[in-house]
């Protein structure tokens, strides 16, 4: 048996967020919050049960000291985490508001330790130790060292059969869509699962099906499963020819930022447990909950996903 069943590897920052309808311009007050794809993803896979770790470079200042704490109080294991004494972890700004507002972010994130990431200074053999790998867009467009050492992992993820789930991500701030498709799209053809959603689909990867979304971006990147989120509508699933349909369960949103990665958490926890359809429903679940709660992490565990679950009906399939 596998060390772990869950390793995750990205950026890890600090959010600074003020309240719910207050701008970054006036507002006397911030909120202190750990935030990052793959980190959030870590968090809502260990409190659901699963063995858990998280692989990443942080700063040797204040902020890199808080988020290994707040790592290790939700069980997640930080040992691959390496520590720079004189580089600094990335820090976010978030003004939380209502449509047509929106959220805003504002990233400070130039130098830091993770950034630096590269093949040469990530334990790459820590895919060994892992049922399933899951990485985003967002690790290899922070940095030219961290792309080349998101394709590395992948590969040794791949030659020593543990699986991959590749969450697409893409960030216009960070490069633009030509950049990251002639990026992403041999990352994504190395996964197992890919987990997209259906703007990025057509804005990245120019995929626009209207009857079998999902398969669709499957065969455009040839690999065997994709999951795409439709926005409020639902989810498109597609493995190994079979498709299906997962409507959305209503919410009251209080924080959106950090839905996504609890969504991905479901699915890499249907990965783990060799059931895709179950993981995606699971994920609109803790997506759903996350949504209430302030804050990137999901914070919920196994019975409020189970009671969600037991009113909001099942997926469909085609």
């Amino acid at each position: 048996m596998k060390t772990f069943d869950v390793l995750t590897v990205g950026e890890g920052m600090i959010r600074l967020s003020v309240h719910g309808g207050a701008t970054l311009e006036s507002s006397p007050h911030l909120d202190v919050h750990i935030g990052g794809a793959e980190s959030n993803v870590a968090v809502a896979c260990a409190r659901m049960g699963k063995r858990t770790a998280w692989m990443s470079r942080l700063g040797g200042d204040v902020f890199g000291s808080r988020f290994l704490g707040e790592m290790r109080r939700h069980g997640v294991d930080v040992s691959a985490v390496t520590v720079e004494p004189d580089s600094r972890t990335g820090v976010y700004y978030a003004e939380i508001g209502e449509d047509p507002r929106g959220v805003a972010v504002t990233y400070d994130r130039a130098n830091s330790a993770a950034t630096r990431m590269a093949p040469d200074n990530v334990d790459l053999s820590m895919v060994t130790q892992a049922e399933v790998l899951q990485v985003s867009g967002i690790t290899p467009a922070i940095s030219a060292s961290s792309a080349a050492m998101t394709s590395s992992l992948l590969a040794a993820a791949r030659d020593c059969g543990c699986r991959i789930v590749f969450d697409v991500n893409f960030r216009a701030r960070l490069w633009s869509a030509e950049q990251a498709r002639e990026v992403l799209s041999p990352m994504c053809a190395l996964a197992d699962v890919v987990v997209c959603t259906r703007e990025d689909a057509r804005d990245v990867f120019g995929s626009a099906s209207a009857d079998n979304p999902a398969g669709a971006l499957a065969d455009r990147l040839t690999v065997s499963s994709v999951v795409l989120t439709d926005g409020s509508t639902g989810v498109h699933w597609h493995q190994d020819g079979d498709a299906g349909f997962s409507p959305s369960i209503p919410t009251v949103t209080v924080d959106r930022i950090g839905a996504g990665d609890a969504f991905c958490a479901g699915v890499v926890i249907g990965t783990v447990d060799g059931d895709l359809v179950s993981g995606v429903r699971r994920g609109q679940a803790m997506a759903s909950l996350k949504r209430t709660m302030l804050g990137d992490l999901f914070l919920g565990g196994p019975a409020d996903v189970a009671a969600l679950l037991g009113v909001a009906g099942r997926s469909v399939k085609r």
